[in-house]
């Protein structure tokens, strides 16, 4: 079974980068290449400090990482590695077909898995990392809870991130998560 793009959606202090490294530690194996790409690293390329002058430059910069993001994910598509990608909502239909008709290089399936870790867990996490005053995890999750259809694997990943990461290996190889391009490709 091919594991080409595995994207993991979740909103803030879900748990996206500590699962994503451990997936990638845990999936690497003779023969079998990973990378982690993560969306807030192209964002931070053109703006670290995440506060914009105006909204045009914001969505013009948000635009242009993506692109890149997209184009980095089809390199290392091309170069024989399997990519875990984080960063990116895929909270609707139209939030997946948005990020597939970035990718230039096509491929018949893709993993999805939405992290949704409890509210109270998301705050004792962002807590944990210091104060970020840009981050209003109360409106993501009202926006999460009121999505009517997830596409993909909705996982709440409440155990240890090792257990969690074990768990979605095995999510992995009994194919769920797994959705098909064709489906998402308007």
């Amino acid at each position: 079974m091919s594991m080409d793009l595995i994207l993991i959606d979740g909103g803030p202090a879900s748990g996206k980068n500590t699962l994503g490294a451990l997936l990638v530690q845990k999936l690497v194996k003779p023969g079998n290449r990973f990378i982690l790409l993560d969306l807030d690293v192209y964002v931070e390329e053109f703006n670290p400090s995440w506060v914009w002058e105006d909204k045009q430059t914001e969505k013009t910069d948000q635009q242009k990482a993506r692109e890149y993001f997209a184009q980095d994910i089809d390199k290392y598509i091309q170069q024989g590695f399997n990519v875990i990608a984080i960063g990116e909502r895929f909270l609707t239909r139209k939030d997946i077909v948005n990020f597939t008709k970035r990718l230039k290089v096509k491929f018949s399936n893709f993993y999805l898995y939405h992290l949704n870790p409890p509210l109270e867990l998301r705050k004792q996490r962002l807590e944990q990392r210091g104060p970020c005053l840009l981050i209003d995890l109360e409106k993501d999750q009202r926006e999460r809870d009121s999505n009517a259809k997830w596409y993909g694997y909705v996982y709440e990943n409440i155990g240890s991130p090792i257990e969690d990461a074990e768990n979605i290996m095995r999510l992995i190889q009994n194919g769920e998560g797994l959705l098909n391009a064709a489906r998402f490709s308007e």
